[in-house]
């Protein structure tokens, strides 16, 4: 146990902090993708990160995944200001031809920007900070977890290459990854640091699943809340449910209480189990079941 215990501390103390890896990656990359959750575009990016883009004189986009989830208008209303900022791409597992739209975009910012500076090394200097990755285009790919880097590199490489999983954090380290000749693919540990207290955040951008939520009925809540001012028909088609009445007296515990019914989750005496159905709601939304 000893042992184990020592080696577990070994690992940790060779753990770079995430924001020095996510530095790290910047600083090799001529391009950067920030990786947006298609249903919440707003929340699934990261101010910090655009910033040290922008600091390092990076060029990026964004790539949008996730899109068949959302109504196409929808999408185009989030994505209005980010255009603004930087290229904005769509891609989606279902359409293959998206990844060969982000690919034509990277080759083409690429194009414009021009190849980010390489010192060169001289005997005696000092070894680099980073690591170099040589390639005639280096790309990093970077995003929360959950938001589907794994798909999106795998899609461009039309290969499995990187684990997918729609379990948080499964990618772990960097890596390389070739794309044809002249491309190389820097694949993030698929951690982008949030605050401890932002749980919700956490849960509606699937960067934490159901069962390590501190407060998953606050999670639960917020995706109601999402249905009921975005597309009330469709939670409604979802479960088999009418949330009129709940609107009118505006009781969305009245809503996880029909669910809880709805799907015979019910404990001793009939009372309906809240906390199951409050489970079902966060894994039908970050799974994709359930979709706006």
């Amino acid at each position: 146990m000893q042992q184990f215990i020592r080696r577990r501390q070994a690992r940790d103390t060779n753990i770079e902090p995430y924001w020095d890896v996510i530095k790290r990656i910047i600083h090799e990359s001529d391009i950067v993708l920030e990786v947006l959750d298609a249903r919440l575009v707003e929340l699934s990016r990261n101010e910090d990160l655009e910033r040290f883009i922008s600091e390092a004189g990076r060029a990026f986009i964004f790539v949008v995944n996730k899109s068949d989830l959302v109504d196409k208008d929808k999408i185009h209303e989030q994505v209005e200001l980010l255009k603004a900022i930087a290229p904005v791409v769509f891609v989606s597992e279902k359409n293959k031809k998206s990844y060969k739209i982000l690919l034509s975009e990277i080759k083409n910012l690429f194009s414009k920007c021009g190849k980010r500076e390489i010192i060169e090394r001289k005997v005696g200097d000092p070894k680099l900070k980073f690591r170099e990755c040589k390639a005639d285009i280096v790309v990093g790919v970077l995003g929360y977890p959950n938001v589907g880097k794994s798909s999106i590199i795998n899609g461009l490489t039309h290969k499995k290459k990187a684990k997918v999983s729609k379990k948080a954090g499964t990618t772990h380290g960097i890596h390389w990854i070739n794309l044809g000749d002249d491309i190389k693919l820097i694949d993030s540990p698929g951690v982008i640091p949030l605050k401890k207290e932002d749980e919700i955040r956490y849960g509606l951008i699937g960067a934490m699943g159901e069962e390590r939520l501190r407060h998953p009925d606050i999670v639960a809540h917020s995706i109601i809340k999402l249905f009921l001012k975005n597309n009330k028909r469709k939670f409604e088609r979802f479960y088999d449910i009418s949330v009129d009445e709940e609107i009118k007296n505006n009781d969305s515990y009245g809503i996880i209480e029909k669910i809880a019914r709805k799907r015979s989750f019910l404990l001793k005496g009939g009372i309906p189990d809240e906390n199951r159905a409050n489970s079902l709601i966060i894994r039908d939304w970050q799974n994709g079941g359930l979709r706006l």
